[in-house]
């Protein structure tokens, strides 16, 4: 980010003292506001008082999104307790991910669901009506490329989902591992429902399991 944009930030900081922000707890988006204590301009640091409502996702993420201005900024957490998250300052997001329009789940290790590509079979790690994420070994899947629409088979609960899926990115995510962005071009109707009730059920699993470790 331009040291302008990044000066123009930090002073409105300043002025509106709070900030609404969201973190994501197993892609669920968990909204809170918290509120400005200190800027250390020398270390690049912002500490914030604390939000109960942002522990889960922190210990999950660490990572804040915010938007002003039609642009969507990440801060990264670098340390938090019960008081305070101390915080980088603020940079431009690359994974927009307050603009989705279809909410996005974590898949459950106890309801996986499985997919194949090419096939190359492997498991979901996210879903929404829209797409799946899934992250592979990098030598597993050599040649799918981004750009590239495929038939892909998806089990989920049992039953069989055939659809078209466009490759949206491939990006290296360490330890010899890529993650696969992918984006249904043509699934049936009943098909996405099955996704959507999948969605659902997991969303409201998730949101007692936040409300657990919130106490």
């Amino acid at each position: 980010m331009e040291k302008t944009k990044s000066t123009g930030l930090i002073g409105w900081l300043k002025k509106v003292k709070k900030l609404e922000v969201v973190a994501f707890y197993e892609e669920i988006p968990i909204r809170g506001i918290i509120e400005l204590e200190e800027i250390d301009e020398k270390l690049q640091q912002i500490i914030w008082k604390s939000n109960g409502r942002l522990t889960a996702p922190l210990k999950e993420t660490r990572h804040l999104y915010f938007r002003k201005d039609g642009d969507i900024y990440v801060l990264s957490v670098i340390a938090f307790d019960d008081k305070e998250i101390a915080t980088s300052f603020p940079m431009l997001a690359v994974d927009r991910k307050l603009d989705r329009a279809y909410i996005r789940v974590k898949v459950s290790e106890e309801d996986p669901i499985e997919i194949m590509i090419d096939g190359i079979h492997m498991l979901v790690d996210d879903i929404s009506e829209a797409g799946a994420g899934v992250v592979v070994e990098e030598d597993k899947v050599v040649e799918i490329q981004p750009g590239e629409e495929y038939e892909i088979l998806i089990k989920i609960r049992g039953e069989i989902i055939k659809l078209k899926g466009l490759v949206v990115y491939k990006i290296n995510v360490g330890k010899n591992k890529v993650r696969l962005g992918i984006r249904f071009t043509d699934i049936k109707v009943k098909d996405r429902d099955k996704i959507a009730k999948y969605v659902m059920d997991r969303q409201r699993e998730i949101a007692k399991k936040i409300f657990m470790l919130n106490g």
